[in-house]
């Protein structure tokens, strides 16, 4: 017998993943932390998104939207191009743009190495806000990573349990259709 999970459920499940999911937004506003922005939103690349823009397989995010008038506007970044390096570091998620950016000084020009048709460019962009007080940002990049890592867990351990409780309603609705073939049968 195929099992199959209530609509609830997999909306649920959906909502839970969605935000599990790495971060589509590496520019999101972030009143807590503070820091520099540039005004853009970018995604992690599949493997057949680097082959349709010519991007190399260790680094590169896809630029999905750029804020008009912010500052990568203003330094020529387009959407649809692949960001590959920014101040000199390796975009290969979108937790490293936030990382090179929000720590920038105000007025600090920042090099943007990015791939646009298939041909290699050098933007330079100046973020805009304060700089964000962090003390180690390769830290705070490690915490996060642990807190999902503790968080997907704990949500694996949640879905074992509604599975669990899932095949007990399945075995007791079975025992009651057997129970009512046979007082049909008799």
């Amino acid at each position: 017998m195929m099992k199959r999970a209530p609509r609830s459920l997999l909306f649920t499940l959906a909502a839970l993943a969605s935000l599990l999911a790495p971060s589509a937004t590496a520019d999101a506003p972030r009143p807590s932390l503070g820091g520099g922005r540039i005004g853009v939103q970018v995604q992690s690349m599949t493997p057949e998104l680097r082959r349709h823009f010519s991007a190399p397989p260790d680094r590169g995010l896809l630029v999905g939207r750029v804020e008009p008038g912010g500052p990568a506007d203003r330094a020529g970044v387009e959407v649809g191009d692949v960001l590959l390096e920014a101040g000199g570091v390796a975009q290969r998620r979108t937790w490293d743009l936030v990382r090179v950016v929000a720590p920038a000084a105000e007025g600090q020009r920042l090099s943007l190495r990015i791939l646009r048709d298939g041909k290699a460019r050098t933007l330079e962009v100046v973020p805009a806000g304060p700089a964000a007080p962090w003390l180690d940002p390769e830290e705070i990049g490690r915490w996060l990573e642990r807190g999902m890592q503790l968080g997907s867990e704990e949500l694996r351990e949640q879905l074992r349990a509604i599975e669990r409780r899932l095949e007990d309603l399945e075995k007791k609705m079975d025992r009651e259709r057997e129970r009512r073939e046979g007082a049909e049968r008799t």
